[in-house]
């Protein structure tokens, strides 16, 4: 009788040391919060197919960015000599040793390898399975049916999941139908929107001072002011080969109408000319044209470049499905957007159809981003500068954090303290862009009149990267001493690289006009500037100027092709003053807003 209570007692203990030990040999990749909108339901059917795909590590972010300082910096004697799609897909392969474990460690788990397909540069694996292969294939990752709230949409996900020991310096993570939900209606855009409002209030010419065009109003921001002000109103694009392309995210749709009566009254010359762009949906996303179903962010982000760039070839790319999150403080509802489903297409664009110029109007808190999931993100756009685009994020718009002071803590236990940097614009390998209003003289975007405050601050994921080594530590010398210091990290990359005009900017929507402010406004603004400066340079048969930080660090800053804006701060976390504007580069406005006569003049000498 003792004999079978020892054994009763000792059967649950070796059971449990089973578990225990067969979990040692995991290590887990991925813990995260389900997205705001969705509820979990139930247990996924063991038999249901789930698709997956795996991000292979590589070492070729080194090799990358290696290439990309060679060919961005206008030291080197490789300046602007890209690569190919063909070369950078080389750069980008994994090695054979990692493929080969991975897929011995699939087929071990019944995936054959015919089932598996790869992505252009061979680092991502797709392959379906059933539930209970995946449960078994990634740590005993528990499985649930997932429902969205407001259309009833079910799908199969987990929110946490592990990877063999074995394997795990291998993987980056584990996509597909792990931590990767559909995308929700509801989110977090840059950009206020501020009313409608009749043409007839904007017409109206005005009475400026001298160097402000009298296109130009405070209260109302038009495409013919942005062209005059900024020197870009006799200029008319010369080359068949220039392109810009415009990401969007969220369902948000661009709407063909809204842009006509937009180009009707602010840009008649397109509108005769029928002035278009072209749509593209990745990820499950649709071109929907329905007039209720036009998206704010996505109309301002057409408009504003349409307005600039016609007859130039513009292209909106428009990414469904939500990759993986975790939640913080200000940022509650599952807004990240598939960066890495789109950068993917990008990359695996042939040469003559990857645009010269990307622009981007979304970011998130960077701490919401795993780490693996940015760096990988922050690799391919580094990437697509290697091949001669420029990419531009917008740096947010509430200054150096949240609305509220409670917003700005970390979001792991300790909960301290701490400013909110955005990501992409963190990443060292994009351009971004902040924010000004005013026009005698340009200033930070405040709140009590624009209704945000230009982003800025220093990446908590990234090092300082070394085209801004000088003009960051110029700053930091004379920022009030020790001032926040815990705050933010000084060694991190330090953003925005520059600014231009981001309030009350006159846009069509739904088939009225209305006004918006934001980064999102002064990014597309910004990279239409990039794009006729490119198109300058193909007419004379000279290449793109692709990643531009190095450029505009060591040759542009200070120059007549950049206006230094000494006025403002980047107020956030509740009224925090945060970083200030001041001369020389700052983490508010950057090195200043674009004249695009100088630049012009400036580019076509390199």
């Amino acid at each position: 009788m003792r004999l079978q209570r020892w054994m009763a007692m000792l059967v649950p203990m070796a059971v449990s040391l089973m578990v225990r030990g067969h979990m040692a040999d995991y290590v887990v990749k991925e813990d995260v919060s389900v997205p705001h909108g969705w509820e979990r339901r139930a247990p996924a059917p063991k038999s249901d197919l789930v698709p997956l795909s795996i991000a292979l590590r590589t070492n070729s972010n080194e090799r990358i960015v290696y290439a990309l300082q060679r060919t961005s910096d206008p030291d080197s004697d490789e300046y602007l000599h890209h690569r190919t799609k063909e070369q950078v897909l080389d750069l980008l392969r994994p090695s054979k040793h990692t493929r080969t474990r991975v897929l011995r460690w699939l087929m071990e788990h019944g995936i054959e390898e015919k089932d598996i397909s790869y992505n252009a540069a061979g680092d991502v694996l797709y392959f379906t399975t059933t539930v209970a292969e995946a449960s078994e294939l990634l740590g005993g990752a528990v499985f649930d049916m997932f429902e969205r709230r407001d259309t009833g949409e079910q799908s199969v996900r987990t929110t946490k999941y592990a990877v063999p020991r074995s394997v795990a310096q291998h993987i980056d993570f584990v996509g597909g139908s792990t931590t990767y939900f559909p995308s929700i209606k509801a989110h977090r855009r840059i950009g206020e929107w501020l009313g409608l409002i009749d043409w007839d209030q904007v017409a109206a010419p005005m009475k400026n001072p001298p160097g402000v065009p009298d296109s130009c109003s405070v209260e109302h921001v038009t495409s013919l002011c942005l062209r005059e002000f900024y020197g870009m109103h006799n200029y008319t694009p010369q080359s068949d080969h220039s392109h810009i392309g415009i990401a969007g995210y969220l369902g948000e749709n661009a709407n063909y109408n809204d842009l006509s009566l937009f180009l009707k009254h602010q840009r008649p010359d397109a509108w005769k000319g029928h002035a278009t762009f072209d749509y593209v949906t990745l990820g499950g996303a649709h071109n929907v044209q329905n007039a209720s179903k036009a998206g704010g962010e996505a109309n301002l982000d057409v408009q504003t470049v349409e307005g600039i760039v016609w007859p130039m070839r513009t292209t909106y790319y428009l990414t469904g499905t939500e990759p993986p999150f975790k939640k913080d403080h200000f940022t509650t509802k599952n807004t990240n957007e598939p960066y890495l489903v789109f950068f993917e297409h990008m990359i695996s664009l042939g040469d003559e159809e990857l645009p010269q110029v990307l622009t981007t109007s979304y970011g998130d808190d960077e701490q919401t981003v795993p780490e693996p999931y940015a760096r990988r993100a922050c690799m391919m756009m580094a990437a697509l500068g290697l091949r001669g685009t420029s990419v531009l994020f917008s740096s947010g718009d509430q200054g150096v954090g949240g609305v509220h002071k409670d917003d700005c803590v970390t979001n792991d236990r300790r909960h301290r303290p701490t400013f909110l940097p955005e990501f992409p614009a963190s990443c060292p390998w994009v351009t971004t862009v902040g924010a000004t209003y005013k026009f005698d003289p340009e200033v930070v975007t405040v709140k009590n009149y624009t209704f945000i405050t230009s982003g800025g601050g220093f990446s908590n994921y990234f090092p300082r990267p070394f085209y801004q080594e000088h003009a960051v530590h110029k700053y930091l010398a004379v920022y009030q001493g020790d001032k926040d210091e815990n705050m933010y990290n000084p060694l991190g990359r330090a953003y925005p690289d520059v600014a231009a005009q981001g309030s009350r900017f006159v846009i069509a929507q739904n088939g009225k006009f209305t006004l918006v402010s934001g980064t999102s406004a002064s990014t597309p603004l910004f990279a239409s500037i990039v794009a006729l400066l490119n198109d300058a340079r193909f007419a004379k048969g000279l290449p793109s100027l692709g990643f531009l930080n190095p450029l505009l660090y060591k040759r542009l800053a200070g120059t007549s092709g950049l206006h230094d804006v000494v006025s403002g701060s980047a107020i956030g976390c509740g009224g925090k003053t945060g970083f200030e504007a001041q001369s020389g580069w700052d983490p508010v406005t950057g090195l200043g807003t674009p004249y695009f006569p100088a630049l012009r003049d400036q580019v076509l000498a390199l």
